[in-house]
């Protein structure tokens, strides 16, 4: 189950910043509306997370969310298809509040902040740009990407919910792929520090790995690499078996699909 941050930690704020008219030729003339989501609790939140998302994909989090859980969703009003003025400005401004109540109603309630409606709708787009570059070898371009990925997440579920563990370690690998980023060692540091009491054992699937990339960034970096080979040796002894041509990113996804499905 995914987990969700405490209420000390819930005081997120959702603003449809602005909307603009895309009329690409691949796609038929749609909406795109710019989502900022930021907390506050104790210090404003400085670093907010961006996405754009069309009309669809706030009817298909509302309808997925009212199937599965009718009794929480009864007093949502969703701003309804129309037939003809799409790009009205009243309009637009109308669904923007309708989707900023919808968020802010999600976030009242566990079941449905811990749904897979949720997460999907939270990452769906970002993620499978960010795959196809991947599978290109573009590391570059996926980078931003899977970095404002996991800030989103982490603005709603716990440092250790899987969804959140899974995102940090692609983001590492990806960091990883790219000779001499300056954010590897950043993430690798935030990595170990967060698998420390994991004890889901399908996300320890990772830690061997995780604990691979580590080591060759210590190595890179001319750090101190004796405690995490000391930790590996651990495991080994343990019965723990991987993987040693697997990279992080080819772990991360084949978690991933026996978690999630995906």
């Amino acid at each position: 189950m995914t987990q969700i941050l405490g209420n000390e930690k819930q005081g997120l704020v959702f603003e449809i910043l602005s909307a603009r008219i895309c009329d690409e030729a691949e796609q038929r003339k749609h909406v795109v509306y710019t989502l900022q989501v930021r907390h506050i609790s104790g210090n404003d939140d400085l670093s907010p997370s961006v996405i754009e998302r069309r009309y669809t994909h706030f009817l298909n989090l509302y309808n997925a969310l009212k199937k599965e859980h009718p009794n929480l969703m009864t007093n949502v009003i969703f701003p309804k298809k129309v037939i003809m003025g799409n790009f009205d400005n009243e309009l637009i401004s109308t669904r923007s509040t309708g989707f900023e109540s919808l968020l802010n109603h999600i976030c009242t309630e566990l079941k449905l902040r811990s749904s897979k409606a949720l997460v999907e709708f939270l990452q769906e787009v970002e993620l499978e740009k960010a795959r196809n570059f991947l599978e290109k070898q573009d590391f570059f371009s996926a980078l931003p990407l899977l970095e404002n990925n996991f800030k989103l997440l982490n603005k709603f579920y716990t440092d250790r919910s899987p969804v959140v563990l899974i995102a940090l370690c692609r983001l590492l690998g990806c960091c990883m792929s790219i000779p001499q980023c300056s954010q590897c060692q950043k993430w690798a540091d935030l990595a170990l520090h967060r698998y420390e009491g994991v004890s889901d054992s399908d996300l320890l699937e990772l830690y061997v790995p995780l604990l691979n990339a580590c080591i060759e960034i210590w190595r890179q970096s001319g750090r101190n690499k004796d405690a995490l080979e000391q930790r590996l040796q651990n495991l080994k002894r343990q019965g723990v078996k991987f993987n040693s041509q697997s990279t992080l990113l080819d772990e991360v996804k084949a978690v991933e699909e026996k978690i999630f499905g995906l």
